[in-house]
C-alpha cells in the first residue's frame, strides 16, 4: 500500500535472470552482455542453466535455492522442460512479485492471466524488448545502448523503437529517467504504465510509441490523469485503427500531443524537459546565414506557426545592434563574418519586445563563432530573461559537444531547423491541449432535468416500429427535448455567413465524434473539424475555430452543446446528419435531418463514450446536525482553492492523519493532482457549505483504483469544526456506491495505527482492519462492496 503496484516491476531494486536450459541461447546471451557492460548495475542473481559465456553473477538451479526473494525475474532463455503455468507458480512460492518476459510463449492469455492472479505475480510482456532505470542501475534489456540517466521516460509497445529512440537520445545526451518496452501486453497495459509514470518524480516527461490502446476509455484516463502533471508526447502505428481526426482530438482532450512521425519524438524529447512555457508573442529566427533559417521559416508555414516580422520600435532597436551586418525580417539574418555576440544581443533586443514570444538561434559552425563564449553567452541569454530560447546547432565535430553542453543547461537544442521549429510546435500544442484537457464538460441532463428516459423510449419505440432511419418530422420531439427547434422553413436571417454541416459518427475505436464543416465540404476530410463528446463552450468555440477560423457564435456554441447532450444521452443514435444548417435570430435551427438508430438495451450510462461527463448523477444535499445544508459534489478543477484553504485550515494532527506526514499545505502539484482527476479512474467528493456568500470546503472522501480491475484507495478527512456532524459516514457511504458503479469489488485504505478515532469509524462501517505487514505503524483498513453492503449504504444515504 505504501508504493506502486508495478514498483518492483518498472524500478526493481534486484533481479534473477531465469536463463532456462540452453546454455546458448543467443537471447539470453545478448541480455547477459547488457547487464554485463552496465557501468552500474543493481544486484542480479541467476537461475538455470550455467550460460556459455562467462558471467560475474551468481548462479543457481532453480529459485528455490534464493537465499534473497529479487524484486522481479526475467524470462529470457529457452525453458523446454517448464510450461508457463509452473515458471509463474515457481516465482510466486519464491516471493517474486514480477515477472518481465523477453521471450515468446504460445500459451492463451487467458491461460496466463489465471496463473498470474492465481500466484499473485504481474507479467510484462511476452516479447518484451525489456526495461531500463538507469538511476538505480537497472538494464533488462536488449537495446544496444544503455540509456544514460535522465528526467524523460519512454514507453514504446516496439522494441525496435525504444532501442533507435534511445540510441539516438545518447547521442544528444538525453538521458532517460525510465525505458519501458511493452510487447504484447498480456497482464500490464500500457494504462497501467502509464499511471505508475504519472506518480513516478524521476520522469518529468514522457514519450509513447504506440501500436494498440486497449480499452479507449482506460486509456484516455490514464493519459489524462498523467498528462496533468507532466508533458506527454504520443505517436500511434497506423492511427491504432481509428480516424486521424479523432485520434487527434481524443489526445487533445488528455493533454497530450500527437508527433505523426518518429522523428516528432526526436523533437519533442528535446523540449519536454527543458523548455519554458511560451508566451504571449511570435517566433523569431536568427542565424548566422539565409540558408537554415529560411529552412526554419519554410517548416514553421508548412506548420501554421506565426512567425515575427519586427516593426516600429523593435526594427529599429535590430537595425541598431545590427549596424548593417546583416538583414531584418522573420528570419534575421546576419553575415557569417560576424562574431558571437552579436546572435546574443539581437536575441536580448527581440525577447525585451511584448511581440515577441521566443527566439531560434540557428547556427552553422564558421571559424568566426568562438565556441567556448557561445556556450557562457547562450546561459546568460537564458538566465536573464524568462522567454523561451531555443537553439539549432547544425553540423557534427565540436558541434555535436556543444549541443549536448547546452541541453543539459536547460536549453531545448537541436541538429536541424526543422527540428527545432517542430520542436516549438509542440510547445504550442501542448499548451493549447492543456487547456482542453482541463475541462470538465457536463452533459446538461441533469442541469436542465431533461427527461432521458422519455427519448430513449421514442427511440426504441422507432426503431420497434421499423424506422431504423427516421427523419427531421419523426425526431422533432426528441431535439426539442436538448432544446434544439427544428423548423420546417428556411427563414431569411442566418447567424453564420454560409449554411454548415453537422454530423455525428461512430469510430471504430473512440466511438460517437462530432463533425463540423461548411456545408458541401464535409466529403474532404482535411475541411471537417472533429471533436469528441461531451462539450462546454470553451470546447465548442475550440471546434468552431478549427472549422471557420475567425468565426464566432454564441448561437452555434449552443447548438453544439446541446447536440453533445444528445450524443451523450442517448446511445440509441448510431449516426447523425444535419445538412444545410442555418442558425435563425430566433434561436431556431433548420436543417435537413437523417438518423440510423440501434438497440443499446442494458448499456450503462455513458458506456459508449470514449470520454465521460463530469458526474452530477451523484450530487446530492445533506442536512448536517448542526442545520446547514452541505453540498455534496464530485470535485471540479476551479476547487483547487478552496481545497488549499481547506488543508491550510486543519489542525497539526488532523493533516498529519490525512496525509501521513508533515505537511502544512498541499503544493501546487498536489493541488492539481487533487482538484482535476479523471472521473473514470477516481473519485473526489467534496462536502460545501455556502458562508458569507463563499463556498467553505468542510469535508472530502476519495479513491483512486489500483488497477487491477477489482480494488482502490480510499481516503476521507474533515474540517476539525464540523467533524461529529454526521458527515464523514454519508461522504463514505456515497464513495462506495461510485465505486461499485465503476465495477471496483474492494476498498482499501491506510490509517495509522495510532488514529484510534479513524480505526473506529472504519469499522463502524463495516471495514475489516489488519496490521500492515510492510509497516506495523499502519493498519489497513478494508471491505468487500457486495450487493447487501450496498444496499445498506442506500438506505442509511
Amino acid at each position: 500500500m505504501s508504493q506502486h503496484a508495478l514498483q518492483s516491476l518498472l524500478a526493481p531494486k534486484s533481479m534473477v535472470v531465469l536463463t532456462g536450459d540452453d546454455a546458448n541461447d543467443p537471447l539470453m546471451l545478448a541480455l547477459l552482455n547488457s547487464l554485463s557492460t552496465a557501468q552500474k548495475s543493481c544486484p542480479v542473481y541467476l537461475a538455470g542453466v550455467q550460460p556459455a559465456k562467462t558471467v560475474l553473477f551468481p548462479l543457481v538451479a532453480s529459485l528455490t535455492e534464493l537465499t534473497t526473494s529479487p524484486d522481479i525475474a526475467v524470462l529470457v532463455g529457452t525453458h523446454s522442460t517448464q510450461s508457463m503455468e509452473d515458471i509463474i507458480a515457481d516465482c510466486g512460492a519464491a516471493g517474486i512479485g514480477s515477472l518481465l518476459m523477453l521471450s515468446w510463449t504460445g500459451d492463451s492469455q487467458e491461460s496466463l492471466v489465471e496463473a498470474l492472479r492465481k500466484n499473485n505475480v504481474r507479467l510484462l510482456g511476452p516479447n518484451s524488448f525489456g526495461i531500463c532505470r538507469p538511476k538505480q542501475g537497472v538494464f533488462a534489456w536488449l537495446g544496444l545502448t544503455q540509456p544514460l540517466a535522465g528526467r524523460l521516460a519512454l514507453m514504446s509497445q516496439s522494441g525496435t523503437v525504444a532501442s533507435a529512440l534511445v540510441d539516438w537520445a545518447t547521442w544528444q545526451g538525453i538521458g532517460f529517467s525510465q525505458v519501458v518496452s511493452m510487447g504484447t501486453p498480456v497482464d500490464v497495459m500500457p494504462s497501467q504504465v502509464l499511471d505508475y509514470l504519472s506518480n513516478d518524480f524521476d520522469s518529468q516527461a514522457i514519450l509513447m510509441y504506440l501500436q494498440k490502446i486497449g480499452r479507449p476509455t482506460r486509456f484516455l484516463s490514464s493519459l489524462r490523469a498523467t498528462g496533468r502533471s507532466k508533458p506527454v508526447a504520443v505517436v500511434t502505428e497506423h492511427s491504432i485503427g481509428a480516424d486521424e481526426r479523432v485520434l487527434d482530438a481524443a489526445l487533445s482532450r488528455t493533454g497530450a500531443v500527437r508527433g505523426r512521425r518518429l522523428n516528432d519524438l526526436i523533437a519533442a524529447a528535446s523540449v519536454m524537459t527543458n523548455a519554458r512555457r511560451v508566451k504571449d508573442g511570435s517566433l523569431l529566427i536568427i542565424g548566422n546565414g539565409a540558408g537554415p533559417g529560411e529552412l526554419a521559416a519554410q517548416r514553421a508555414t508548412e506548420l501554421g506557426i506565426d512567425l515575427l516580422t519586427p516593426t516600429g520600435e523593435l526594427h529599429n532597436k535590430l537595425e541598431s545592434t545590427m549596424a548593417g551586418r546583416g538583414g531584418i525580417g522573420p528570419v534575421t539574418t546576419v553575415w557569417a563574418s560576424c562574431a558571437t555576440d552579436l546572435f546574443i544581443d539581437l536575441a536580448a533586443d527581440a525577447l525585451s519586445s511584448s511581440d515577441c514570444g521566443a527566439v531560434l538561434l540557428t547556427l552553422s559552425p564558421t571559424a568566426l563563432i568562438d565556441i567556448d563564449s557561445l556556450y557562457d553567452l547562450i546561459i546568460k541569454l537564458h538566465r536573464t530573461q524568462k522567454k523561451l530560447v531555443m537553439v539549432c546547432l547544425l553540423g557534427g565535430g565540436n558541434m555535436t559537444n556543444m549541443r549536448t553542453r547546452i541541453n543539459e543547461a536547460g536549453i531545448p537544442t537541436f541538429r536541424t531547423p526543422e527540428t527545432a521549429i517542430e520542436g516549438f510546435q509542440f510547445l504550442v500544442q501542448f499548451q493549447r491541449n492543456q487547456l482542453l484537457a482541463k475541462q470538465s464538460p457536463d452533459s446538461h441532463a441533469f442541469r436542465f432535468k431533461i427527461d432521458v428516459s422519455e427519448a430513449t423510449n421514442k427511440l426504441n419505440l422507432l426503431y420497434k416500429q421499423g424506422d431504423k432511419a427516421p427523419t427531421a418530422d419523426a425526431l422533432r420531439d426528441i431535439f426539442e427535448l436538448f432544446h434544439i427547434r427544428l423548423i420546417t422553413r428556411r427563414q431569411s436571417s442566418n447567424q453564420l455567413s454560409a449554411p454548415i454541416h453537422l454530423r455525428v459518427f461512430q469510430d471504430v475505436v473512440f466511438g460517437p465524434a462530432i463533425g463540423l464543416s461548411l456545408e458541401g465540404a464535409q466529403q474532404h476530410k482535411q475541411a471537417e473539424a472533429v471533436a469528441l463528446p461531451p462539450l462546454n463552450t470553451i470546447l465548442a468555440k475550440d471546434l468552431i475555430q478549427r472549422a471557420f477560423p475567425g468565426e464566432e457564435s454564441f448561437e452555434l456554441e449552443s447548438l453544439l452543446r446541446n447536440l453533445s447532450t444528445m450524443v451523450c444521452e442517448l446511445p440509441e443514435i448510431e449516426n447523425l446528419e444535419l445538412s444545410d444548417v442555418r442558425l435563425h435570430d430566433s434561436g431556431s435551427v433548420y436543417a435537413d435531418v437523417t438518423a440510423n438508430l440501434r438497440l443499446c438495451k442494458n448499456w450503462r450510462r455513458y458506456e459508449h463514450l470514449a470520454i465521460h461527463p463530469y458526474p452530477r448523477q451523484w450530487v446530492s444535499e445533506r442536512v448536517l446536525k448542526s442545520d446547514e445544508i452541505a453540498t455534496v459534489r464530485p470535485v471540479l478543477p476551479r476547487d483547487s482553492g478552496i481545497l488549499a484553504d481547506f488543508v491550510r485550515s486543519m489542525s497539526h494532527e488532523t493533516r498529519y492523519f490525512r496525509f501521513i506526514s508533515n505537511i502544512e499545505e498541499l503544493t501546487p502539484r498536489m493541488l492539481a493532482s487533487m482538484s482535476h482527476i479523471d472521473y473514470d479512474r477516481e473519485m473526489a467528493l467534496l462536502a460545501v457549505i455556502q458562508r458569507d456568500g463563499q463556498d467553505v470546503l468542510i469535508g472530502t472522501a476519495r479513491y483512486i483504483d489500483n488497477f487491477d480491475d477489482q480494488s482502490c484507495e480510499f481516503a476521507v478527512v474533515l474540517g476539525d469544526e464540523f467533524q461529529g456532524l454526521g458527515l464523514a459516514s454519508y461522504l463514505m457511504r456515497r464513495l462506495m456506491q461510485v465505486a461499485a458503479d465503476k465495477g471496483i469489488r474492494v476498498m482499501k485504505g491506510i490509517v495509522l495505527a495510532e488514529n484510534k478515532r479513524m480505526i473506529e469509524f472504519c469499522r463502524h462501517l463495516g471495514f475489516t482492519i489488519q496490521r500492515d505487514p510492510d509497516d506495523f505503524g499502519q493498519m489497513v483498513a478494508s471491505i468487500k462492496l457486495t450487493p447487501s453492503m450496498l444496499e445498506k449504504c442506500r438506505g442509511a444515504s
